[in-house]
């Protein structure tokens, strides 16, 4: 396996950079004006409130901030099941779990599934993917050709969290190449110079960013930014320890940078304004809050994510919304805005009339999910999640019930008090028949979490 600089590498992978094709298949454009492109960049294990634009005055986030406040900041949305593979499977089918079969980690999107890569390149749309795919039913490398699904671009480890002197395949390759540097600085190049080689588009590009997950280390140059900042836990953490705060910022940051790239590249092709630009997470961390780590529970810092969306021609700056966004939503709203037709066994929603203003449509409530295989943090679980309410139980019965509103850090669990029982009656039972709507009725197993551990 050769070892590569990082501009060595971006020469390499160029080549193997389909350009923007002349010729593209018919297609019925949307009224007003052309296609647009796609740029939708995802972090793996990043939280909602690890944004300045969130709240947060410690962390150092401009260009998220910027990118908020030039386009459409969803406060709420949602990971419907807070775990790598499960929620890039509701991405590329705006499907749940159950009802694809992707119910845990490790687990392969199958191969009889509609993905959004398939929809875009028979539309006409160049596509490329980028980074961490965690769909093969696997974590070797390199992923099967099958599991491509329509993407012309590959440039993809299958999962892995070294976030330095990362390798991946290139297209069809059977070896990889591996690259110095810190990973999303690379995965960026390779963004950028697919921007600037399709840039006569319409394109889809999918950018997969491995930080701020686990293992917390960043480079120097981001923990520096934090070395003169005296970092606080969030009020729900026990002791208000900090332990990996710091590098959980400082990774985040990094990523923050490679977004301000890749507007920047946008915005020297031109075609900003033609641009759909997404930045959201699969899902969120715990870092201690509620006694917990990781991902997999029911609380805010696991299921609530980043969603902001810019898109100049359609969709209006400056704009805070607290819609409900659920993770299978995704699919279905960048089809919406390409004029693609969504397939009707989708099972989320289309929002993007709405966040142009064009419709009031929003859901009511989220739909939580949660399968332990065995291995990993989380027992099974079920809840939702409403703008002021959430809500969850295991197999051995209630779990926990917050009020979001007079709540915001989940500090009193009203699982037991008896003056909501009516209201967690009402919950469980909307629960219970969102399941049953669903088609979800897998039985939940025996396995109790930790317990929940506040401060004092």
């Amino acid at each position: 396996m050769k070892t590569l600089s990082r501009q060595q590498f971006l020469k390499t992978a160029s080549a193997a950079i389909p350009a923007a094709l002349v010729a593209r298949p018919a297609f019925s454009a949307p009224k007003a004006g052309r296609r647009p492109n796609i740029v939708f960049i995802f972090a793996d294990q990043m939280r909602a409130q690890a944004m300045g634009c969130m709240g947060n005055k410690e962390i150092i986030t401009p260009n998220l901030d910027r990118l908020a406040k030039d386009g459409l900041l969803v406060t709420n949305a949602i990971s419907a099941q807070p775990v790598c593979t499960p929620y890039r499977s509701h991405l590329m089918t705006g499907r749940y779990g159950h009802s694809t079969g992707v119910i845990h980690n490790d687990l392969r999107m199958p191969d009889n599934e509609t993905v959004i890569g398939e929809l875009m390149k028979q539309q006409g749309y160049a596509t490329g993917y980028i980074g961490k795919w965690h769909l093969a039913g696997n974590r070797d490398n390199p992923v099967d050709a099958k599991s491509r699904r329509g993407w012309d671009f590959w440039a993809v480890r299958n999962c892995s969290h070294q976030h330095s002197t990362p390798q991946y395949w290139l297209n069809d390759a059977t070896e990889p190449v591996k690259v110095s540097g810190w990973e999303p600085d690379v995965q960026t190049d390779l963004a950028m110079e697919f921007i600037k080689k399709n840039k006569q588009a319409p394109f889809c590009l999918f950018l997969s960013f491995g930080p701020p997950h686990n293992p917390y280390k960043a480079p120097e140059e981001y923990t520096a930014m934090y070395s003169d900042k005296k970092l606080t836990a969030r009020p729900n953490v026990p002791g208000g320890k900090t332990t990996n705060l710091l590098q959980y910022y400082a990774m985040t940051t990094s990523l923050d940078v490679c977004v301000g790239r890749v507007r920047t590249a946008l915005d020297e092709a031109g075609i900003a304004e033609d641009t759909v630009l997404v930045f959201t997470s699969d899902h969120g961390d715990m870092l201690g809050s509620q006694g917990h780590r990781l991902k997999q529970r029911p609380w805010e810092e696991s299921i609530h994510i980043p969603f902001i969306l810019r898109y100049p021609r359609k969709v209006q700056a400056g704009q805070r919304r607290d819609w409900i966004v659920s993770s299978v939503d995704v699919m279905p709203t960048l089809l919406g805005f390409c004029g693609i037709p969504v397939p009707p066994q989708v099972q989320g929603i289309d929002y993007s009339a709405t966040f142009a203003g064009e419709s009031d449509e929003e859901r009511d409530v989220a739909f939580l999910f949660n399968v332990n295989n065995g291995s990993g943090p989380g027992p099974d679980w079920r809840g939702i999640r409403t703008k002021e309410w959430s809500y969850a139980y295991h197999f051995d019965g209630d779990w926990v019930m917050y009020h979001l509103k007079h709540d915001p850090y989940q500090l009193n669990n009203l699982i037991d008090d008896p003056k909501y029982a009516a209201k967690k009656k009402e919950l469980r039972q909307q629960l219970d028949a969102l399941r049953t709507t669903l088609g979800e009725s897998i039985p939940l197993k025996g396995k109790l979490p930790a317990p929940i551990q506040l401060p004092a």
